[in-house]
C-alpha cells in the first residue's frame, strides 16, 4: 500500500470513528430514556408486556450495530498478501460441480468456463462433476467435455456427503467449488490460489449473478440496484477479515484439502454445511478470507417462491449450524468471533423483529396498547437524533450498495415466509430435507398470486390503523401520535413494495439481456449480390441479439433466414458469426428502438456455441453494482405499479 492511500485510510477511518461515535452516543443515550423513562407502569400488564418485547428487539439491534461498527469503521485496512509463485510452483487444484438434478445445458456452460480457467500448468487442474443423481446424461456430458465424472451410489447427507464423496476420490491439495450455475471467470483460479499460506483455510469470492434476481426484475429495477447478496459479499464479509470470521458460502471459493482433512472433511447433519465447515475450519486456527473482486457469476433463484425456498434452507441451516459447532462455548474461537457468529445467526431471527415492529404502532392505533409512555418532544429528542445518524451511517459504510429504505423491504418481503421456519428450527423442530433452489423455470410468471396473501392483509390492518390513529388524534386535537403515524405510513410503504414483488412478472427468457455496446455487421447472402448494414449491437443473451433499430435495415432483414452476424467487441479479436432470423412477434417500425433477433443455434458448431458463451458470461459484471439516484417522479412505488399494470394488458 502507497503513502497516499495509507494516508487516505486513515483520514476515512478517522471520519468513520466520528460517525460511529456521534451514532453510538445518540442510540446508548436513546436506549438509556427507553429503559428507565418509558415504562408504561399505569397502562396495565398488556403495555409493559410489550414495552419489554419492543426493548428486547431493540437491543438486539443495537448489538448487531454495534458488532457492525467494529468491523466496519477501517474498511479497506485488511491488506491480503498473496505469494509469488513461479509457475513450476503452482500446486495441483481439484474443481468440484456438484449437482443432483440440474439441467444438463446448465452445467455444460459451467463446466465449458471451467475449462477455460486460466493456469501456469493446465495439467493441474482436474475437473469433477460430482453427480447426486447418477443420471446418464450427466456421465455422457462429462466425456463429451473430458472431465472427471464421479456418481455416489449412496446419497445420505446431500451436499455435504456429495462433496465428501469427492474428496476421497480425489487428492489435489486446494479445492475450488462451483455450484451447477456458477461459472467461474479466466482468471478464478490466478486470483484465488496465491491467497493460500499454511494457515488460510479457504478463499471466499462473491456470489455474482447474470441475471437480475427477483427484487430488480419484479420491481423493475434492473438498470437502478444491486443484487440483494452484494451488500453481504462485497462488504459485509469484506469487513469480517479483520476479526477472522468470514462465512464460507458454499460455491465460487477454494478451500485447503489439509484444513478440511483436519476437520473431518465438510460438516454433515446440517442443511447449510458451508457455513458449519466455516466455523470448524476457524475454531481448528485457520484463516477465512473474503476478496471482493467478482471472479463467478451464476443464476438466482428464477421465481419468488424459489427464493422463499432458499432463504428457509438458509435460515434453518444457519441455526442447526450454530448448534452443531457449539461455537460460542469453544475456546479457540475470539471472544469477537464469537460475536460475529452469533449476530450472523441472531440475523435470521429477523422477521421475528419485524413482526414486533409492524404490530406494536397497529396494537397502539386499533387496541390502545401503549409500549413507549412518552411525549411527542421526548420521542423526537430522544429517537430522531438515532434514527438520522443511523441512516447515515448505514448509507457510508454501505459502499452505496445498501440503504435503510432497501433493507427494510427485503427484510419485509422476507418475514412472513421465514417466521415459521425459524421458530420450528430456534424450538428443535428439526426440518432437514435438503431442496436444491430451482433456477431454471424461464416461463410463466415469477411469483403468483397467493403469494401476495400476507401482504395484502399487513396493507389492510396498516390502512385501518392509520385511519384510526387519525380520528383519535383529531378527537383529542392533538400531535402527539405524529410519530406513530410515521411509523405506520413507513410500515404501509414497505407492504406495498412487498406486493409488488410477491405480485410477479412475466418471464421471458429472451428479454434478460446483457447490455453492451459493440458495432457490428449484418449481411444476406443472396443469389445475385451480397448486402450489407454496418448496425449496433445493444444486448446479447443466449438466445438473442438485440439491434440498434434503423430504417435502412428493414428490406435486409426481410429478405430470409441464414443472415451473418459479425461482432467486434471493444477492438479485440472477438469475431464471431451467427445465423440469426427476426424474432416472429416483432413487427419491423421505425418507430421501435431496438428491434430482436433470434440465434439460430442449430446451424452453430459446439466450438462456435462455447466461444460465444465464453465472451458472453466472461465480461465484467454488467448489472448495476451501486444504488442508482433516481428523480422524485420516478418514485418506486408509483413507476413499479404502472410497470405491473402496463405489463399484464
Amino acid at each position: 500500500m502507497n503513502k497516499k492511500k495509507r494516508k487516505e485510510l486513515h483520514r476515512t477511518k478517522q471520519n468513520n470513528k466520528i460517525y460511529i461515535m456521534i451514532t453510538l452516543v445518540f442510540t446508548f443515550v436513546y436506549m438509556f430514556w427507553r429503559l428507565f423513562c418509558t415504562i408504561p407502569m399505569n397502562k396495565g400488564i398488556g403495555s409493559v408486556l410489550f414495552w419489554s418485547i419492543l426493548l428486547v428487539a431493540e437491543l438486539f439491534g443495537l448489538v448487531e450495530m454495534v458488532v457492525h461498527f467494529y468491523n466496519m469503521y477501517d474498511y479497506g485496512g485488511f491488506s491480503l498478501q498473496k505469494k509469488k509463485w513461479k509457475k513450476q510452483e503452482f500446486p495441483h487444484v481439484d474443481v468440484f460441480i456438484p449437482t443432483l438434478d440440474e439441467p444438463c445445458e446448465l452445467l455444460e456452460k459451467t463446466l465449458v468456463a471451467c475449462k477455460e480457467m486460466e493456469y501456469p500448468d493446465k495439467n493441474k487442474v482436474h475437473i469433477y462433476l460430482c453427480d447426486d443423481g447418477e443420471r446418464e446424461e450427466m456421465a455422457v456430458l462429462a466425456k463429451k467435455l473430458h472431465v472427471n465424472y464421479l456418481a455416489r451410489i449412496e446419497h445420505s447427507d446431500a451436499k455435504a456427503g456429495n462433496l465428501n464423496y469427492a474428496l476421497a476420490h480425489s487428492d489435489a491439495p486446494y479445492i475450488a467449488i462451483f455450484d451447477a450455475d456458477m461459472m467461474p471467470k479466466r482468471h478464478f483460479l490466478m486470483e484465488t490460489i496465491p491467497c493460500f499460506d499454511k494457515q488460510v483455510g479457504f478463499v471466499q469470492t462473491p456470489q455474482n449473478y447474470y441475471r437480475p434476481d427477483v427484487f430488480q426484475y419484479n420491481l423493475f429495477c434492473e438498470d437502478r440496484i444491486p443484487n440483494e447478496q452484494d451488500y453481504f459479499y462485497r462488504v459485509v464479509q469484506i469487513a469480517k477479515n479483520k476479526s477472522n470470521s468470514v462465512i464460507f458460502g458454499g460455491s465460487n471459493a477454494v478451500l485447503s484439502r489439509k484444513a478440511l482433512e483436519e476437520i473431518g472433511g465438510i460438516v454433515t447433519g446440517v442443511v447449510t454445511e458451508d457455513f458449519a465447515t466455516g466455523i470448524e475450519l476457524q475454531k481448528s486456527g485457520y484463516t477465512g478470507i473474503a476478496i471482493d473482486t467478482v471472479l463467478a457469476s451464476g443464476i438466482p433463484p428464477a421465481t419468488f417462491e424459489g427464493l422463499i425456498k432458499q432463504r428457509r434452507r438458509w435460515a434453518r441451516g444457519c441455526i442447526q449450524s450454530g448448534k452443531k459447532t457449539k461455537f460460542m462455548k469453544s475456546k479457540e474461537l475470539t471472544f469477537i468471533q464469537k460475536v460475529n457468529y452469533f449476530t450472523a445467526i441472531s440475523y435470521w431471527y429477523t422477521p421475528l423483529k419485524r413482526l414486533i415492529y409492524f404490530m406494536a404502532p397497529v396494537l397502539f392505533a386499533l387496541f390502545g396498547v401503549i409500549f413507549v409512555d412518552a411525549s411527542l418532544l421526548e420521542v423526537l429528542i430522544f429517537w430522531l437524533p438515532m434514527y438520522l445518524s443511523s441512516n447515515l451511517c448505514m448509507k457510508r459504510f454501505s459502499q452505496n450498495i445498501r440503504t435503510g429504505k432497501w433493507t427494510n423491504i427485503y427484510e419485509m418481503c422476507f418475514f412472513p415466509y421465514l417466521l415459521p421456519s425459524i421458530l420450528k428450527e430456534g424450538l428443535g423442530w428439526k426440518q432437514n430435507v435438503f431442496q436444491v433452489t430451482d433456477k431454471s423455470k424461464m416461463d410463466g410468471k415469477s411469483s403468483s398470486l397467493k403469494f401476495m396473501f400476507p401482504f395484502l392483509v399487513g396493507i389492510g390492518i396498516s390502512v385501518v390503523s392509520i385511519v384510526r390513529l387519525l380520528e383519535i388524534s383529531i378527537q383529542e386535537k392533538t400531535v402527539t401520535y405524529g410519530v406513530i403515524l410515521f411509523w405506520l405510513l413507513f410500515n404501509l410503504y414497505y407492504m406495498i413494495i412487498a406486493v409488488y414483488v410477491s405480485w410477479g412478472r412475466n418471464i421471458c427468457e429472451e428479454e434478460l439481456f446483457q447490455s453492451i455496446k459493440a458495432e457490428g455487421e449484418l449481411d444476406y447472402h443472396g443469389e445475385e449480390k451480397q448486402l450489407k448494414n454496418q448496425i449496433k449491437i445493444t444486448g446479447l443473451n443466449d438466445y438473442s441479439i438485440r439491434i440498434k433499430n434503423e430504417e435502412r435495415l428493414h428490406s435486409l432483414l426481410r429478405q430470409g433466414e441464414n443472415k451473418k452476424f459479425y461482432i467486434k467487441w471493444k477492438g479485440k479479436e472477438n469475431t464471431f458469426v451467427f445465423p440469426i432470423v427476426l424474432k416472429e412477434d416483432v413487427e419491423l417500425s421505425t418507430e421501435k428502438e431496438e428491434l430482436i433477433a433470434k440465434i439460430q443455434w442449430s446451424m452453430l458448431t459446439e466450438e462456435e456455441k462455447y466461444k460465444y458463451w465464453k465472451f458472453l458470461y466472461n465480461r465484467d459484471a454488467i448489472l448495476p453494482q451501486k444504488l442508482k439516484k433516481t428523480k422524485f417522479f420516478k418514485n418506486l412505488i408509483f413507476v413499479t405499479l404502472y410497470c405491473h399494470l402496463t405489463e399484464e394488458i
